[in-house]
């Protein structure tokens, strides 16, 4: 990340540029009370108090930056990525289907009437219309089942057009060069993308070619060449529509390998034929565009398969003006500051200055409380004189701190929601692509199975009884090598006797008779655009697993569309589910699934369907919220959760079908994708501390009324007091010195101006307990008192001071030895204000009790 970069990109972020505000007015404020405290009868000087609040100003601005651009960078590189990854994805499909296709009986016969050479009878001129016409049915049937195509073009080796399904189109001939290109291909299929003269009204067209030929015996014999016409304007916008947030500013591109824009989520904004600054090798870049700068992103296809179609990119930009002004939609979780401060320090998410930070925050915090009620301490021990002034400046502190703590914590909660939302959004995303995935491939196997079952040679073997099977077999097989996503494709009759298979080695099944009840569904079925499937379940047709089984009613299209058997397609589930969820996933240096992160799908039930977890099985229940499951159709759901004794962010999103799939095919069924990233070993210890913050409040002195002065402390999150008269100061980040067989109250000794004291673990006088002093957490407080006639000192060792109020007398109830007995470390105890019933009561106690009960056994210091 470029530093000057970030510096100018802070100004375009309104959080940053907020607290920067709000930061740099407090910092003359404390500029100025560092004079004043300098000036005051306190002698106080808070220019290290200042400096370091500065420096972490300085810090904390910029590692907000640096997030929220890190968040924002990511996530246009994963839209970019999305972009053309996705495309490619589909556009392997294509290939198969125009290389199959390209051999449909059907259209070669056309073809074989148009090359006769007698043209001028009667006959072939009825044969050929009759023939033009079914072949403009068949054409119109399958792109009612693939509607990814909106035309579809035979033409002869001369580039003369035989038949198209577009019938309002009046061209007759076309010179564009892919049919050249499919007439002379090794490759088999022509993958073009071009202005084409069969559409002049579109500036360019996506087209797939391949050539129709027929064996004879001197070979293989070109008759003519089949196209297929992408509804590429289309499938892009419906990319682009699922990538973009609602009022999202990003325009993501398109562009193909000379980076010209072939498509525009905006074409206004960014229109079509623009040329672009590729950003392959950065993060990111700032760009100039029209007179603006933009944050800009290009990303190469990771291909699908080895195929990589025609090198294009995915590209994300944004204006800079506008381009951290999107607020995510991801619902942040509220998790207690166990939990983050769990998450945080064991998570390697969270780099070390998102640790520090909070950390160095709340030094500098301690340092100032350490200052303010030190200064009361010296005002309450100060011999006559006005401490007005220094009381009041004491206050303002108090309240400047005070502030200063609150823009600091807002601050580095936004960081750590920066952090956490970029986290939930990744998990959230990588679902919302898993579920698309899905969608999309088992679209085109709803596809597959009815235009199969329309196959004439299917048809008439299953009319004629004295027809071979092992024929429809060989076409199976055929197809089964086209599209190897299927383990075995069959056709039964209408018993539901399978026929035929793909699968040699599934030849036993041939002969035996299908009962499930979607055959009998499929069955009772005359419509070509209808299909049926299977549950999600084992079958013994595939080795007694959990799969989806497609089917298709075949039916005879000159009686009423009477039902003459139909085609079942077994989709290997198994490794084609784990290949979608692991494309999804991140990947490391050898590909393989990052460490930490697994993804599954799930039914309603919470059922996997596929996991890339080994230790989750398909067919068993996934123990995680219902939150993740209540969905609606395409809503997604993430969250951080405890699972397995480790802290995981944890993504859903539900399928929503894609085109016709699961939205006006009435096949209806829910499929979710769940996506883990572990983030963090679950510490225990930190999940029993209590960090109850507590307040008290006490009534205020009225008048000239007498009044002591109380310094207070917290011991095990309880509140205790002692007369600041009796203070001389306390210490923070003290170590201490340890004197080698002494007992447990006795926890070592300091050296404060010229005297070594003794410092006692006030907590394991009060409870007997042991305590274990950590001079980074806690504080001593130096005591100062006359016992049995000599001046004597002692530290006490707190968990953290709190406050210095002044108490009015009349509100401090003392009580006599007689009473609480003669062990008793408390001497008073103040009332609370009134109507505060539920609020515990602060004790004061009393130092030389504290000291009586050390002097029987400590050495003297």
């Amino acid at each position: 990340m470029k530093s000057n970069d970030l510096l100018k990109l802070t100004s375009y972020m309104p959080e940053v540029t907020n607290y920067n505000s709000q930061l740099n007015s407090l910092a003359e404020r404390w500029d100025l009370l560092t004079l004043l405290g300098q000036m005051s009868n306190l002698g106080m000087d808070m220019s290290d108090t200042r400096e370091e609040f500065q420096n972490l100003t300085e810090q904390l601005l910029l590692k907000l930056g640096a997030e929220r651009l890190k968040k924002l960078t990511s996530e246009m590189n994963s839209k970019a990525q999305v972009a053309v990854d996705i495309v490619v994805r589909n556009l392997f499909e294509r290939t198969a289907d125009i290389g199959f296709l390209a051999t449909d009986d059907d259209i070669r016969e056309y073809l074989e009437i148009i090359l006769s050479n007698d043209k001028t009878s009667d006959e072939y001129r009825q044969k050929k219309a009759l023939h033009k016409k079914a072949l403009v049915q068949r054409f119109n049937e399958y792109i009612a089942k693939y509607s990814v195509y909106d035309n579809i073009v035979l033409f002869s080796t001369s580039g003369e057009i035989l038949v198209q399904l577009d019938q309002n189109n009046n061209n007759t001939k076309s010179t564009c060069n892919f049919i050249n290109e499919a007439l002379t291909s090794s490759q088999g299929y022509v993958e073009y993308y071009g202005h084409c003269d069969i559409n002049p009204s579109k500036q360019k067209s996506l087209i797939y070619a391949y050539k129709v030929t027929r064996t004879n015996d001197s070979g293989s014999e070109v008759l003519g060449v089949l196209a297929l016409f992408f509804k590429f304007e289309d499938e892009m916008s419906g990319i682009f529509n699922n990538l973009l947030e609602e009022d999202d500013w990003m325009n993501i591109l398109l562009l193909d390998s000379s980076a010209n824009v072939i498509s525009s989520s905006d074409p206004s904004h960014i229109p079509l034929g623009t040329t672009l600054q590729k950003v392959i090798n950065d993060d990111y870049k700032i760009v100039r565009f029209a007179g603006r700068e933009y944050l800009a992103k290009t990303c190469k296809t990771n291909g699908y398969q080895d195929f990589f179609g025609l090198d294009w990119l995915g590209h994300v930009m944004i204006p800079l003006e506008n381009a951290f002004s999107i607020t995510s939609n991801t619902v942040l979780p509220q998790l207690n500051k166990n939990v983050l401060d769990s998450v945080m320090n064991n998570s390697n998410l969270f780099g070390q200055e998102l640790i520090t930070i909070p950390k160095e925050a709340e030094k500098i915090q301690k340092e100032l409380d350490i200052t303010v009620w030190n200064g009361n301490v010296k005002i309450a021990n100060s011999k006559g004189g006005d401490n007005s002034f220094s009381k009041a400046l004491l206050i303002e502190i108090s309240k400047t701190g005070s502030k200063t703590k609150t823009i600091f914590e807002d601050s580095i909660a936004n960081l750590n929601n920066t952090v956490i939302s970029s986290i939930l959004n990744d998990v959230s995303f990588l679902a919302k692509l898993a579920i698309d995935i899905m969608d999309r491939n088992l679209y085109e196997r709803a596809n597959d199975c009815r235009w199969w079952a329309l196959t004439t040679f299917f048809r008439k073997s299953l009319k004629n009884p004295h027809a071979k099977h092992e024929d429809i077999s060989k076409i199976l097989a055929y197809i089964n090598d086209l599209y190897t996503v299927y383990t075995n494709l069959f056709v039964y009759d209408k018993d539901g006797t399978i026929i035929a298979v793909s699968n040699q080695e599934e030849g036993h099944i041939i002969g035996s008779k299908l009962s499930d009840s979607w055959v009998a569904d499929t069955l009772n079925t005359t419509d070509s655009q209808s299909y049926c499937l299977s549950p999600f379940s084992k079958s013994s047709l595939y080795a007694n697993r959990h799969t989806y089984i497609y089917g298709a009613s075949i039916t005879d299209i000159n009686e009423n569309n009477e039902v003459l058997g139909g085609i079942g397609v077994i989709f290997d589930s198994e490794p084609e589910f784990y290949a979608m969820l692991s494309d999804t996933l991140p990947k490391d240096k050898e590909n393989e699934i990052k460490e930490g992160y697994f993804a599954l799908f799930c039914d309603r039930e919470k059922t996997i369907v596929s996991s890339t977890n080994k230790e989750l099985k398909i067919g068993d229940t996934l123990s995680i919220s219902d939150d993740f499951f209540n969905l609606k159709s395409g809503g997604s759901h993430a969250n951080i959760i405890e699972y397995q004794n480790k802290y995981f962010s944890v993504g859903s999103s539900l399928s929503k079908g894609y085109r016709e799939y699961k939205i006006d095919d009435n096949y209806s069924n829910d499929v979710i994708a769940v996506v883990f990233a572990e983030i963090a070993d679950i510490d225990v210890n930190k999940l029993k501390e209590d960090n109850t913050v507590k307040s008290y409040s006490y009534s205020k002195p009225q008048n000239d009324e007498p009044t002591t002065d109380i310094s207070t402390f917290f011991l095990q999150n309880i509140i205790y007091g002692i007369e600041s008269k009796s203070i001389v100061s306390s210490l923070s980040h003290q170590p201490l010195t340890k004197i080698i067989g002494c007992n447990d109250y006795f926890i070592g000794v300091i050296s404060h101006i010229g005297k070594t004291i003794g410092v006692v673990a006030l907590h394991s006088l009060i409870t007997g307990e042991k305590f274990v002093y950590d001079h980074a957490i806690h504080d001593v407080i130096l005591l100062e008192l006359e016992y049995e006639g000599k001046e004597v000192n002692l530290g006490v060792a707190i968990d953290h001071i709190y406050d210095s109020p002044e108490i009015a007398d009349k509100d401090i109830q003392y009580y006599k030895s007689s009473i609480l007995g003669n062990d008793t470390l408390t001497k008073a105890v103040v009332k609370p204000e009134k109507d505060v019933h539920k609020e515990e009561l602060l004790s004061i106690l009393d130092v030389h009790a504290i000291y009586k009960k050390m002097s029987g056994f400590t050495t003297k210091f």
